[in-house]
């Protein structure tokens, strides 16, 4: 079995600056069994996951192209993962918000997860804060056709986690992975600011209850990885092509998240 799991590709992006992100991989690609995109395929999902998800299925099957929403993906739309999976749909490929996928003996637990803004101890605060300078609540509305708010996001953030908690209750002979859009600890969050909060939760404790073996996350941009109660933590973010070198760095990175126990 052969699974790339990554996250924040940004293909929009990435084609604004005239690059290309896969073309170092395309073998690596045609034997994959899976490609999981762990959020940020790509802003305005109406206008750009079409042509983004049909620019990858000429490499990858789409019967085997996976999609968790990430942030990004509803910006110029609605929080409506419905709308998503029916764009998915389209191009042959697969959303998956709270889906447990299997693939031979792995399951993999899907969803964004956003966080609980719990990181630095002061939720409101920080939810006051991420409201003036994260994007998410500007360009995104609620399917009431009011703008997004970091109570929204906290809201759906804990109905993922009561999913995930669900999920690591039924028996499961083989790994369980964990893969989301949003952080789950401090450790990989990097350097700490008022902004943090909005990138992680601290879910140290939670790991240590229900003892995942992967957690595979993006969002963050940062290629960060610790173990946490023994089960390997790790980034897989691309990142804007500003943030990736030319030269092959993309190929190294992307080669770098296939899943070593799949």
């Amino acid at each position: 079995m052969n699974i790339l799991i990554t996250a924040d590709l940004h293909l929009d992006l990435w084609a604004d600056a005239g690059r290309d992100p896969f073309a170092g991989i395309l073998p690596v690609l045609r034997s994959l069994d899976a490609l999981i995109i762990a959020g940020d395929l790509a802003n305005d999902p109406h206008r750009n996951w079409p042509w983004a998800l049909s620019r990858i299925a000429r490499l990858v099957s789409p019967a085997q192209i996976w999609v968790i929403p990430g942030n990004h993906d509803y910006y110029g739309a609605t929080l409506d993962d419905d709308v998503l999976t029916r764009i998915a749909s389209a191009a042959g490929a697969h959303l998956a918000q709270k889906r447990a996928l299997t693939f031979g003996t792995p399951r993999l637990l899907c969803c964004t997860l956003w966080t609980d803004f719990a990181l630095l101890g002061d939720p409101e605060a920080a939810m006051t804060r991420a409201a003036t300078v994260m994007p998410d609540y500007a360009r995104t509305l609620r399917t009431d056709g009011e703008f997004l708010s970091p109570e929204d996001v906290a809201a759906i953030h804990q109905d993922h986690l009561n999913w995930l908690t669900r999920e690591m209750t039924e028996p499961w002979p083989g790994q369980t992975v964990i893969v989301t859009h949003h952080a789950p600890s401090s450790a990989v969050s990097g350097p700490m600011s008022v902004i943090s909060p909005a990138f992680a939760s601290d879910l140290d404790g939670w790991m240590e209850a229900h003892r995942p073996d992967y957690w595979f996350f993006g969002h963050t941009h940062r290629t960060l990885s610790t173990r946490i109660r023994g089960a390997p933590v790790i980034n897989v973010s691309l990142g804007y092509p500003d943030e990736v070198p030319k030269g092959g760095e993309a190929e190294l990175l992307l080669r770098g998240f296939i899943f070593p126990g799949a």
